[in-house]
């Protein structure tokens, strides 16, 4: 049997009303009874030790796999984020194929799980399944692109640049030049009757410098008929430009020029009721009206 025999009582104004100590007596029938005093405040302290000893690890243990788990939310993102850019890369990969003139391929999609409504039955890889998709389709479009994107867009590149360098563009003065005539039918300039008129005049002072509006090769500079002084030039791709009456010719036969480059001085040479340029655009041998390429942007017929 075991009974408390005494015990001290902590003083009434202490805050913790625990007794100092415990004095307990084991009566044995028969046998020598056995009495040893405790102290509460060592039980109560070597309860607590014990608890916070074994608290530690669950706590230790609790952290950790929180923050294994959100390394792996981590990573799993990024694989998705990783995969939803090589979406992307392999679709600006078509587009320069599109671009390059090459046949339209068929794409390996990989479908990555994304928040938002959705439906039906879909298999999500797992992180290391959406590295190893990535880690194989990468060196695919890098093949795709440098092997066969890559030559046959420059030289589409090419072929456009070469396209936009011969079609004129801009206006052939600089400054203020008014329309004095427009392209089409119109009244004859010297009385009449109407007349076509396969080209623009534009108004500018004796002398004013005249520009070639696209690169390409001096047909002819020289003075004949109506067209006084005047300069064509040869740029492909079906384009040719006149400009006429000038004062003065500023190139040669067979030269070549560039856009922007000087080719002659404004004048009233040939058939001309007063100091203007003559401007016609021909494509494939055709008169065009030039006002559309005399914008910023080229526009083609």
């Amino acid at each position: 049997m075991i009974r408390f025999e005494s015990f001290e009582l902590a003083s009434m104004r202490s805050l913790l009303p625990i007794p100092k100590r415990f004095r307990i007596l084991i009566s044995l029938t028969g046998q020598r009874s056995v009495k040893f005093s405790i102290s509460p405040l060592v039980v109560i302290l070597g309860l607590a030790a014990a608890l916070s000893a074994a608290a530690v690890p669950a706590v230790w243990a609790g952290k950790t796999l929180y923050a294994l788990q959100q390394r792996h939310d981590q990573l799993s993102e990024s694989a998705a984020e990783v995969l939803e850019e090589l979406e992307v890369l392999d679709e600006e990969v078509e587009k320069l194929r599109q671009r390059a003139g090459l046949s339209k391929q068929k794409r390996q999609q990989v479908k990555v799980e994304v928040e938002g409504g959705k439906g039906g039955v879909s298999v999500v890889l797992n992180t290391e399944e959406q590295l190893k998709v990535a880690k194989e389709r990468l060196p695919v479009l890098t093949s795709r692109l440098k092997q066969h994107v890559q030559p046959a867009l420059e030289k589409t590149l090419q072929a456009e640049e070469a396209r936009d360098a011969a079609t004129p563009q801009g206006k052939p003065t600089k400054g203020y030049s008014p329309i004095s005539s427009d392209f089409g039918l119109r009244p004859g300039p010297f009385g009449g009757s109407a007349e076509i008129h396969d080209g623009i005049d534009l108004l500018g002072d004796h002398g004013a410098p005249i520009y070639a509006t696209a690169q390409g090769e001096v047909e002819r500079a020289e003075y004949a008929g109506g067209y006084g002084y005047h300069v064509v030039l040869q740029h492909g791709y079906g384009y040719q430009t006149l400009y006429a009456h000038l004062s003065k010719l500023a190139v040669k036969p067979k030269s070549t020029v560039q856009r922007g480059q000087l080719i002659g001085y404004m004048g009233s040479t040939g058939r001309s009721t007063g100091t203007h340029l003559h401007y016609s655009i021909y494509h494939h041998e055709k008169a065009i009206d030039p006002k559309p390429y005399m914008v910023s942007k080229t526009l083609k017929p």
